[in-house]
């Protein structure tokens, strides 16, 4: 799958990325790998600035800005308590209908505790396992990943925090193909506050396939957007 622009100004780009690709060149990306940086920036023939990440295995929407001033206030928008960061996660076990999960997280290479919020709403359950939305109000590594293990729900093909037994069944029996995990809404009160930008990014064909796949449910989401379904009320 090839990176998408879903959003662009003459300030900010937001991208949806696929997985496996970095969003900027590290030591593990061997500093070869294509990366969302260097392909947005051949795509616009101009620098670009990431300021708003996700993990290589995860895929769904990013955001960068096109100019260093652009950068400090997207950055700004992106910690605001308006701003919403919301994913897509399928797990192990039958989770609450509507939670949060405040758990702190060890950051840094001196693992400091650091406080982290997650708020979870459940979407669709099914034999023993949990399609849930997640929004993240702080921004730790892997914070949905690890909040999720933490609590016993571990998100199913995550090679990290997840359980080997369950992805390889997954994989052989319905296609699991990767890290279940898609950064699927975006809502940043950039520029005209009382115009958020707002950006959906459906859940990719290869989740979606193996979604219904699993649920034998071939007629699921239309699209990949479960937008229309109210709190509260599941599929």
């Amino acid at each position: 799958m090839e990176p998408r622009i879903v959003y662009l100004d003459e300030r900010i780009a937001i991208v949806s990325k696929p997985s496996g690709i970095f969003v900027h060149p590290s030591e593990e990306s061997r500093k070869k790998e294509r990366t969302i940086l260097s392909w947005l920036r051949n795509r616009l023939d101009q620098r670009v600035y990431p300021v708003h990440r996700i993990d290589r295995a995860c895929s769904g929407l990013i955001s960068l800005a096109r100019d260093p001033d652009s950068a400090r206030e997207l950055q700004a928008a992106l910690q605001s308590p308006r701003a919403r960061k919301e994913y897509l996660a399928f797990s192990r076990g039958e989770l609450e209908h509507e939670f949060v999960c405040d758990l702190p997280l060890k950051v840094g290479p001196r693992k400091v505790s650091r406080n982290a919020t997650t708020r979870f709403q459940r979407l669709l359950v099914h034999e023993g396992f949990s399609l849930v939305k997640a929004r993240i109000e702080t921004g730790r590594r892997h914070q949905i990943r690890r909040h999720l293990a933490l609590l016993g729900h571990q998100i199913v093909g995550d090679s990290t925090y997840g359980k080997g037994r369950i992805n390889r069944w997954l994989r052989q029996e319905h296609g699991l193909p990767r890290l279940f995990l898609h950064s699927w809404r975006l809502s940043l009160p950039f520029g005209d506050e009382s115009q958020p930008i707002e950006v959906v990014d459906p859940l990719p064909a290869d989740l979606l396939i193996f979604l219904r796949s699993f649920t034998s449910d071939w007629t699921l989401w239309p699209g990949g957007n479960p937008a229309a379904i109210p709190i509260g009320e599941e599929r």
